[in-house]
């Protein structure tokens, strides 16, 4: 019954898409909308405590943004160890000041300028409304579900099923298969506080933990339907945008296993935990995978304590997000807005733009929002949501920009302090040469998705 019932509920919460009529709350409408549970609830909650009239969440963003501060200042030892670990406490101090800004409508004028390239929000209010709040509340609901979805037996059953097929191809156990699809539905700082569980219990090496958290663990369904919406293609094209985008970064993650870094890190477990590897079984798959489920859920603890331990372990990790992407959200955003560093950066990627044909007079635009999408996943899409006045935005484009940022995975704004949050030992440099790596073979694959789906631009 633990098996069926409990992990039944889990994966209700975050893989079955229902639909909802509109409704008012604190004098707030919701609108219709399908989706899966967590997504739902967090609507709810968001209406309840910001949407509508008690607008209490900026608050609570910065309770959070406090409490992770203290733990900064109580952990110093571990948090200011090393020269990376100093470099990123001081980013997430200064996070703080940003949030105080952000909550309090002070601080210096261009945090609160309205711009036509955030669809009229001020820096200050995008990153509060747009990013903060939201993972906020999502986050902390999804580890109440996450239990249910992980310690109950379906992780195991389903992995000893994928285990032929995950193995051989991806380098990856089978058990891996629910956590990407679980980061695809709910979120990928769900799949990190599912991946930090799975490592530090020895159930997954440094290597298998890295690889998923940095390949497959992108951003929702419900941010995609936001870069879709932002690129004017949800109407006509959502299907073919939705499932194009997961298996260009099911390919994608197919080549980045096999490559520097993520090739050269070691299959250690973490210190201290028992290791735990899958059982290869070579007959009787279906049975194997039952039986090792049923293993699993009659030893597992009840679910109560199985939240209660999630949910302790995820405030720690949302405070560490909180408070860096209050830093690296607002401070990448004043680069762009006032430098050409984007710009700069974008150059890496213009070869392969010319590569997939993208138009030359939206070339430069293309290499820059592939380039901001390692500050925040929306921006690209933002920068061609508006019809330009003399020609709109090509597909191709409006299309690319909705597809790069989910495909390449990493970014600085949640993404990074989420899995630095974790215990997971993931260096900040080798993301860095993944996102790289992952951005060029993003651009070279939507790009050749874009010219089978709209032909060649004129």
């Amino acid at each position: 019954m633990k098996l069926i019932v409990l992990s039944l509920v889990g994966a209700f919460a975050f893989f079955i898409d229902f639909p909802l009529p509109a409704y008012t709350v604190m004098n707030y409408t919701v609108p219709e909308a399908s989706t899966i549970l967590v997504n739902h609830l967090t609507s709810l909650i968001r209406a309840f405590l910001w949407n509508g009239d008690f607008k209490i969440m900026p608050y609570v963003v910065l309770a959070i943004a406090v409490y992770g501060l203290v733990d900064l200042i109580i952990r110093r030892k571990k948090h200011f160890s090393n020269a990376v670990n100093k470099t990123f406490s001081i980013m997430r101090i200064i996070g703080v000041v940003f949030l105080v800004f952000m909550v309090f409508g002070v601080g210096p004028s261009v945090m609160h300028e309205s711009r036509s390239e955030l669809n009229g929000s001020s820096i200050a209010s995008f990153v509060l409304n747009g990013v903060l709040i939201t993972i906020c509340i999502s986050i902390p609901l999804s580890a109440v579900f996450l239990p249910l979805l992980l310690d109950y037996g379906l992780v195991e059953l389903i992995g000893v099923l994928l285990r032929p097929v995950m193995r051989p191809v991806f380098k990856l156990p089978g058990r891996s298969a629910v956590l990407l699809i679980t980061a695809n539905l709910g979120n990928f700082s769900v799949a990190h506080i599912a991946l930090n569980d799975q490592y530090g219990n020895g159930n997954m090496t440094e290597r298998e933990a890295i690889a998923i958290a940095t390949s497959f663990s992108t951003s929702s369904i419900a941010f995609m339907m936001v870069l879709a919406k932002n690129a004017r293609i949800i109407e006509n094209y959502w299907n073919a945008y939705f499932w194009s985008a997961f298996l260009i970064t099911i390919v994608i993650s197919l080549v980045g296993v096999r490559i520097f870094p993520l090739s050269r890190i070691k299959d250690d477990y973490a210190p201290g935990a028992v290791p735990n590897p899958e059982k290869m079984y070579k007959q009787k798959l279906l049975s194997s995978a039952i039986y090792e489920g049923l293993d699993v859920a009659e030893a597992a603890q009840n679910p109560a304590k199985g939240v209660g331990k999630i949910l302790k372990a995820t405030l720690a990790i949302l405070a560490s997000i909180v408070m860096g992407a209050g830093f690296s959200s607002s401070v990448g955003m004043l680069l762009y807005f006032n430098t050409p560093i984007f710009e700069w950066i974008g150059y890496i990627f213009r070869p392969f733009m010319w590569l997939v044909q993208m138009p030359a007079t939206e070339a430069v635009t293309a290499s820059t929002g592939a380039a901001i999408s390692l500050l925040e996943v929306t921006i690209p899409s933002l920068l061609v949501s508006a019809e330009r006045a003399v020609v709109d935005w090509s597909l191709h484009i409006r299309y690319m920009m909705a597809v790069v940022p989910i495909t390449s995975v990493i970014f600085l704004g949640s993404f990074v302090p989420s899995i630095l949050g974790t215990n997971l030992p993931v260096k900040f440099w080798h993301m860095m040469i993944i996102w790289v790596e992952r951005m060029i073979l993003s651009v070279i694959f939507s790009g050749l998705f874009a010219l089978l789906l709209f032909g060649i631009p004129v």
